[in-house]
């Protein structure tokens, strides 16, 4: 289908059907949503909001009711409401799947767009689970007066999840996990800064958190091969690259307005791995897994980057004025092209990058350049058209 998206749209750039024609092409080839699909998303996203609701809720009664629940009545109602949560998402995972197979014709688009995500109503009661985990930790804590650190209880918290995360494969599970992981990481250097204060200064720690975060990216990147999958987790993937990637214009720009011109060995590797990161990742995005968004990211980051050494370059010793216009007329430019270049690009790597669905019509055509623009441009120009008599 993004085939067709990306050959209609080439005509229309090129003049030879209008938007009018290319809208009656879409409406013909193309499947719009119903009120059903509709539905689906509805559920889906009352799905998630009841899940984390609930497991809110159980939390905030035992905060609200703390002075009146005796210690066994809170691990109780926290243990039973864990065993019922993973309970139920064993009886809907295995009903799901039970299930899928007599309506996998039926309900084919349906399930390909909630299996995108995992989001499926097994995961969400997963996803609930996973979140009074945390609050049972927090009980132990509160109750016995473990003396236990807050990165301890986050740590420990992620390892116990992963499990879950792992059996699931659910997005939403493995954000919750990598974000738990930053947490845990971001607190146990603020607490023990006064050890190791001078071989690990902020910059340090924005270091630790750049190649952790891309490790995660690029793991998840290499080992998701498919569409559906335990490692398919785009938003994880998304929210890492951008995490990792403004961190690193972050620390880059600082070492700019600080370090630039400092004799510090440190700095000029950090740098060297910045360029060296982005010539990597083009090339891996570019040829070997075409993607748009790492693009985007390492390109607007450059564009900072450049930005910052410009204004530490023209406002040190020069007139502010003139600077910035000329840093504004830079940034419009450079962002500007990186824009078009990405638009030319996208509609470069569509085509190549997705295959045609396995539940096409059979009458549909297999390649749109079969078709010639005068014959579809004369096809849209009636009240009803059959595209498939004018090929």
């Amino acid at each position: 289908m993004s085939q067709i998206k990306s050959q209609v749209c080439g005509w229309v750039e090129q003049g030879h059907i209008t938007q009018e024609q290319a809208n009656t092409l879409y409406r013909q080839v193309t499947e719009l949503p119903d009120a059903s699909s509709w539905r689906g998303l509805i559920a889906n996203l009352l799905l998630w909001f009841g899940a984390l609701s609930f497991a809110s809720g159980v939390i905030f009664f035992f905060a609200y009711n703390w002075q009146s629940l005796g210690r066994f009545a809170k691990f109780g109602l926290i243990e039973v409401a864990i065993v019922l949560a993973i309970g139920a998402f064993a009886w809907l995972y295995y009903r799901a799947n039970s299930l899928s197979a007599a309506s996998h014709f039926h309900s084919h688009s349906n399930q390909s767009n909630d299996s995108r995500f995992g989001g499926t109503t097994a995961n969400g009661v997963l996803l609930a689970a996973s979140v009074l985990v945390g609050g049972l930790l927090a009980l132990v804590g509160q109750t016995y007066q473990t003396g236990a650190d807050p990165w301890q209880l986050f740590a420990l918290w992620a390892l116990v999840i992963l499990p879950f995360a792992w059996v699931a494969g659910f997005d939403g599970l493995w954000l919750l996990l990598v974000g738990l992981i930053n947490l845990s990481i971001g607190i146990f250097l603020d607490s023990f800064s006064h050890l190791w204060g001078a071989f690990l200064d902020e910059q340090g720690q924005l270091l630790i958190f750049i190649c952790l975060n891309l490790a995660i990216y690029y793991a998840f990147v290499f080992l998701d091969r498919n569409v559906v999958g335990r490692w398919h987790a785009p938003i994880l993937e998304y929210a890492c690259s951008l995490f990792a990637m403004g961190c690193f214009t972050w620390l880059i720009t600082w070492l700019i307005f600080d370090d630039l011109f400092k004799s510090d060995g440190a700095s000029t590797w950090i740098i060297c791995g910045y360029f060296a990161h982005l010539i990597f990742g083009f090339v891996i995005f570019r040829y070997r897994l075409p993607r748009i968004y790492p693009l985007a990211l390492g390109g607007f980051s450059l564009i900072a980057v450049g930005a910052a050494l410009l204004i530490r370059l023209m406002f040190e010793d020069n007139d502010p004025i003139g600077g910035f216009l000329f840093i504004g007329l830079y940034i419009i430019l450079a962002s500007t092209g990186l824009s078009i270049w990405l638009k030319a690009l996208s509609r470069k790597l569509k085509p190549q990058s997705e295959s045609m669905p396995e539940s096409e019509p059979e009458s549909m055509p297999e390649s749109m350049s079969e078709l010639e623009p005068e014959p579809v441009a004369r096809a849209t120009q009636g009240k009803v058209g059959d595209i498939h008599e004018q090929q």
